[in-house]
């Protein structure tokens, strides 16, 4: 029989190992997207996807630049505790997969603080594209993030199967 203090030191060593493992395999990749790659070029990869080199200087899409000290504080400070939010989000999930999802979410959310504490940008170097449309560059910690978006609506579709009543408000 597992204590609760088991309980709870299991699920912050599998949240903290998917944690670091994400956040190294994606600054890792950034690295070597660094060396390999010069800024502003672009190199076919995958019939959607090209290797282009770029650095963020904001948020998502580069909103609120932080080109400052002070705002890069104030952005570093935000990343940072969202970053642990959702890190105790993810030791406290009531599922394995809605925590899968959650550390995931934080794992890239670290890998991108790391990076920006670094020197004050995010290293993008995977362009999007269809056709003739670019739509954005991104890195893995925003395909870990969006893979824990997507893990977290699975483990939604699946407790509303299983408890359709559960969404609903009562007066």
């Amino acid at each position: 029989m597992t204590t609760p203090s088991e309980g709870l030191a299991r699920r912050v060593a599998t949240v903290g190992a998917i944690l670091v493992a994400a956040a190294a395999i994606d600054l890792a990749a950034k690295a070597a997207a660094e060396s390999w790659l010069a800024e502003g070029g672009v190199q076919g990869f995958l019939p959607f996807v090209d290797l282009s080199l770029s650095f963020n200087h904001g948020i998502s899409f580069s909103l609120f630049p932080a080109r400052d000290p002070s705002s890069l504080t104030l952005l570093l400070g935000i990343q940072g505790t969202l970053t642990c939010l959702i890190a105790g989000c993810a030791v406290a999930a009531g599922s394995g997969l809605e925590r899968l999802g959650l550390a995931s979410m934080a794992g890239g959310a670290a890998g991108n603080l790391i990076d920006r504490f670094m020197d004050g940008t995010v290293t993008d170097y995977l362009d999007l594209h269809m056709g003739g449309m670019r739509w954005f560059t991104f890195n893995l910690a925003d395909a870990w993030i969006s893979l824990g978006v997507v893990l977290l609506l699975i483990d939604g579709f699946r407790t509303r199967r299983r408890h359709p009543d559960a969404g609903e408000l009562t007066s």
